[in-house]
């Protein structure tokens, strides 16, 4: 069952609705500066972690790339290296200066965990440092030289070297060495194989960021040493944001991963924060509207408990007007008090009203006034009309006389279609006046159909309807039409006003033809019922009546009854004549 809006419930959505849009509309715009804020602040920390892992990265890179340098150019090696190339080391002796040459390269700079140099012969010459070996290496003596165009070449491992129980992540700086005699002549390259250990100031970016080095996409260095050699997009996590910067002197690239945890946890507890602070308005708001709508709807319930027992019939409840109350609630309560003052005061008329018209019932039964001495009352009064020069009031008197003869004379019985019309141009005469407005008339039957017969009254409770509850209420020009026209034997009438219409569901019942028994709706559309019992007695199942309406538009009333020519009725005349 669904339970009646009161007056706090009805207040309470307005009042929330008026402190909650502007907490949520401040809400939004503080959660958009925080956003944006904080995305400034990160892009700062991003732009500062890459600039300084790229300044870190081109001093290192520039340590190690200028002890290659001096090596490749050193007059001395590229001597014994060009003897080499040209079979000049029977013994060996050659090959073992820059053994032990390159071993003490090695041991004197930190992170160079080997040396290898590849002749123009092909012949390997090499140190390794974690094996403190020249003779053998697991893979000192393995690696490829690349095609170096001009300068340093850098390129990372990726994969690490197996050091006892340890991994060894190294990246290569690779040069060619240079005979300043002849440089266009190839005498041999130079690889360093550098620990990434030494990156460790470029790796480390602090709290929330990690960075990576990489090279076609790969990792070769990254301060947690299991990502390496794996492709930048596997090790991908949504928690973190990732900025690339191109490494000028290495062709690396220098990657920051920057945590974005802080980044959500902030922004999730600013969310709360305003659902906290709206929860908490909402319920002082409501806590205020208690209390303030309190004496306001106490003095409502005593309108609203007084108006039940007059509901009821108890005309003597009142409601008590103090001075605490509100002027409106006042001015209500003083209302109410005086309207079932009244109310009170015209039954008590009404009863004696009733008690009166049933004397005067009585009194008109046991006079017998003979209809003659209306008639003779109305002429009187007719011509003191005239004599006074009130035309208006005879003209109504006149039709108030035809009326009743009309109306007295036989009946229920049948008419002619001319006569019909003539008594409702009166009747319409007289309701015009009562409408007090004017009211336009427009009768479409044809001459051919005056003769025609009908049941006196037969149309009176339509034109009735239409003046009395379609136009009466009505704004703007009043249009009253009635149409006939015969075909098929049937005599199809129309009633027609442009007023307020019919609502659906009325229009429904009226159209059932079933529901002759229903009289909810014979109050506001009176004699339909009437109408409906007398078409059947008078025609049977030949006589049809349904109501067409839009509302706010016009109504319509479509009649259907056997057309009764005058020969017929001459005809039944002649019959009953011949019977007597």
């Amino acid at each position: 069952m669904r339970r009646e809006m009161t007056l706090r419930r009805r207040l309470l959505p307005i009042f929330i609705l008026a402190t909650g849009i502007p907490i949520v509309l401040f809400a939004l715009i503080s959660q958009y500066r925080l956003r944006s804020s904080l995305n400034e602040n990160i892009q700062m920390q991003i732009d500062n972690n890459l600039n300084r892992a790229d300044q870190s990265l081109d001093m290192i890179l520039d340590k190690y790339d200028t002890l290659l340098y001096d090596l490749c150019t050193d007059d001395e090696i590229i001597g014994i290296v060009e003897d080499i190339n040209q079979k000049k080391d029977t013994l060996e002796v050659n090959s073992s200066r820059i053994r032990h040459e390159l071993s003490h390269i090695c041991n004197r700079n930190d992170g160079i965990e080997g040396i290898t140099i590849i002749t123009e012969e092909n012949q390997v010459i090499f140190y390794d440092r974690l094996s403190a070996s020249s003779v053998s290496s697991s893979w000192a003596d393995k690696i490829r030289a690349p095609e170096v165009v001009k300068g340093a070449l850098y390129r990372g491992v990726g994969q690490p070297i197996e050091s006892g129980n340890d991994k060894v992540y190294m990246f290569q700086i690779i040069r060619e060495f240079v005979d300043y005699r002849d440089i266009h002549k190839s005498i041999g390259t130079v690889i360093l194989s550098i620990n990434t250990d030494v990156l460790e100031p470029v790796l480390d970016a602090g709290q929330n960021a990690d960075i990576y080095l990489l090279q076609k996409g790969k990792i070769i260095a990254a301060y947690e040493e299991d990502k390496c050699g794996k492709k930048l997009d596997a090790a991908k996590d949504e928690e973190f944001r990732y900025t690339r910067k191109m490494n000028e002197m290495s062709g690396f690239t220098i990657c920051n991963a920057q945590s974005l945890r802080l980044y959500h946890q902030t922004l999730k507890e600013q969310i709360l924060f305003w659902i906290f602070i709206a929860v908490g308005a909402i319920l002082l708001l409501m806590a205020l509207t208690y209390s303030l709508t309190r004496p306001y709807l106490k003095e409502i319930d005593q309108i609203a408990d007084a108006m039940s027992q007059a509901e009821q019939g108890n005309f003597q409840a009142r409601v008590p007007v103090t001075e605490n109350m509100t002027v409106e609630v006042r001015k209500i309560s003083s209302g109410f008090n005086e309207m079932v003052g009244h109310i009170d005061s015209l039954i008590n008329q009404v009863k004696e009203a009733v008690v009166e018209q049933k004397n005067a019932e009585l009194s008109a039964l046991e006079a017998q006034i003979d209809p003659h001495f209306l008639y003779n009352t109305l002429d009187t009064i007719n011509w003191k009309a005239i004599e006074l020069g009130e035309f208006e009031i005879s003209e109504m008197l006149g039709a108030l006389a035809d009326i009743l003869r009309y109306t007295v004379k036989n009946a229920g019985a049948e008419t002619s279609i001319e006569q019909e019309l003539h008594w409702l141009a009166m009747y319409i005469l007289l309701q015009k006046a009562k409408l007090g407005r004017e009211l336009q008339v427009e009768v479409k039957v044809p001459e051919e159909l005056y003769g025609y017969r009908i049941h006196k009254l037969l149309l009176q409770p339509f034109v009735e309807n239409a003046i009395r509850h379609g136009l009466k209420q009505k704004e703007g020009e009043l249009k009253l039409g009635i149409t006939m026209r015969s075909a098929g034997g049937q005599m199809h009438i129309i009633v027609k006003d442009n007023g307020r219409g019919i609502p659906e569901d009325v229009l429904q019942r009226l159209n059932d033809s079933e529901n002759e028994a229903d009289e909810k709706d014979s109050g506001e559309h009176m004699g339909i019922v009437n109408v409906r019992k007398r078409l059947n007695l008078y025609y049977g199942d030949q006589a049809d009546l349904y109501f067409e309406s839009a509302l706010g538009k016009y109504t319509k009333v479509h009649l259907f009854i056997p057309v009764v020519s005058p020969h017929r009725q001459a005809d039944e005349e002649g019959r009953k004549e011949e019977g007597q």
